[in-house]
Formats: C-alpha cells, structure tokens, sequence
C-alpha cells in the first residue's frame, strides 16, 4: 500500500462505521474534546480552528483552546542521533508541547488545530480494550491484538500528555493528523506491542460481509506502526480510507504521530519532521 486509492468513492468516511477501525485515529477524532487545556503551563494560547466534522459537535461544549509554539528550523540534531533511552524524568506538559509538530512545521497549511491536554483522553479513549475488530470481524489472533492495542501501548499508568489535532481540507477528502506524546510511569516498549500486531495481522487481510481492513508494517526514521488500508460500508456506499499510526519511545514518553485519509509519502514526511525535532530537542537537552 503506497498511498489513496485515486478512485476513492466518497470525500469523506462515516465516523460510525470507521471509528473503531481506525483505532488510535479514530478515538483522537471521536474523543478530541475529552482533555482540558492547560494554557498556563502551555504558554501562550490561541484559540481552537475548530475540530473536525466528528467532533465538532462536542467540541461546542468542551471550551477548548490550542496553542501554537513555533520552534523554527530544528538545529543540533538529526532523526538518528536522539538517544535510544531519553531523559529519566519526566517531561513538563510545555516541554512535550514543545516537542511536537506546530502548524509551521507540517508539509501543509492546516485549515484547523486543536491543542489538547490532560489525561481523560488517554485513560477513556485510548487506555480502555475495545472489542470493535472482534465484533467486526469475529474472534482472532489478529482481532484481538488490534482490539488491545491502544491499551497495550499507552498501560496502566499514564501520567501526562499533550495532543496535537489538526485537519486539513481538500477537494475530495480531509485529512487528518494527530501528532501526541503520552509520560508514563514506566518506560515504554512499543516495539514489542507493534512486533505482536505485525505477526498476527500483516499479509493476513481481516473480511467482514461489508467491511476489510488491509495491514502493513510502518517503519521509517525510528518510529514503527501499522498502515491500515480499509474499505467500509457507510450505510450508502463503499468508503476508502487509509490510516497510518506510528510511535517511538523516549525515556518514559511514547511518540505518537497518526493520520488518516492522507498519501504515504505525505505521512512519511511528516514523521521524518517529526523525528528531526525529537532529535533536536533532546540534543539541546542533554548539552
């Protein structure tokens, strides 16, 4: 799988058909409005664009604001030389925001961005074990290691974390990029989380009467996830979407950088700048 279908049948899929499917994306789409925003520990603030058509509705309620640190061009460091262990301590919520890709940084203007912090969308969203790919597709190696794998990957104890949500409209889909780091009482290993997925889902495409999901392995600039090419039933016609989730792991932070309805060659891009700025940030910190 190298990138959107140019024959993709509909602009945009269906949040309910799509939303477990699509794991880590998905719940950063459906649960965007579930952390505060913390703007006193963040710096300054700037209003939210707005959040995608999924969450836009809760988005109303939520009082969310977004900021926007702009680092500049990364200096000091390459993709390869952050260190493999990272700071022992944990990181501030402003040293993650700094950390993460701003909106000058990405490969494209995004018409929205939403910053969001705290827990609640870790621990609610992504931390519980969902059964969506089980009752999608019946019982199996593969089912079950997608259905774990956002517990298996954030554990039991996360500490803090901030989320970077940003959506960019074009003129037959919205792409859509999540971009978070998540502190973790322990150090992570997600190497180990994606290796079980890898095994059991690659090459071993899932069917339902209506729906499919396609894996690939992700690995490029240090980071390793999950391709996901999938073709859904929306109700009234077929949806193709292509998802990509992808992390790496610093001290006892994990990475994550996500996104759907967006070209391969875009994504890579971008957890290339992503990777840049984690070396050049760890760079500075360890002079």
């Amino acid at each position: 799988m190298s990138g959107l279908r140019s024959t993709a049948r509909r602009a945009a899929p269906s949040a309910t058909r799509t939303a477990g499917l699509l794991g880590m994306i998905a719940a950063a789409t459906l649960s965007a409005t579930a952390c505060s925003s913390d703007s006193e520990d963040l710096g300054q603030a700037q209003d939210a664009a707005g959040l995608s058509a999924v969450s836009a509705e809760s988005a109303e309620t939520a009082g969310q604001s977004s900021a926007d640190q702009d680092a500049g061009d990364p200096e000091g460091g390459s993709a390869e030389e952050a260190t493999e262990s990272g700071p022992e301590e944990l990181l501030t919520q402003r040293e993650i925001a700094q950390i993460l890709l701003t909106e000058s940084e990405l490969p494209f203007t995004p018409d929205s961005h939403s910053t969001l912090t705290g827990l609640d969308f870790f621990q609610d969203q992504l931390g519980a074990t969902a059964e969506v790919y089980t009752e999608s597709f019946g019982e199996g190696e593969c089912t079950s290691a997608m259905d774990r794998i956002n517990a298996d990957l954030i554990g039991d104890s996360p500490e803090r974390g901030v989320v970077q949500e940003y959506q960019h409209e074009l003129a037959d889909r919205t792409e859509s990029l999540y971009v978070w780091m998540l502190g973790l009482e322990d150090r992570p290993n997600s190497s180990a989380v994606w290796d079980r997925v890898v095994e059991a889902c690659t090459g071993q495409p899932l069917q339902a009467e209506t729906d499919s999901v396609d894996f690939e392995a992700f690995e490029a600039h240090d980071f390793r996830g999950l391709e996901l090419e999938m073709e859904v039933y929306d109700g009234e016609s077929m949806v193709e979407v292509l998802g990509f989730s992808a992390s790496k792991d610093y001290g006892r932070h994990l990475l994550m950088v996500s996104a759907a309805n967006m070209d391969a060659e875009t994504f890579e891009e971008i957890v290339e700048s992503q990777a840049e700025k984690l070396a050049t940030f760890d760079h500075e910190l360890t002079d």
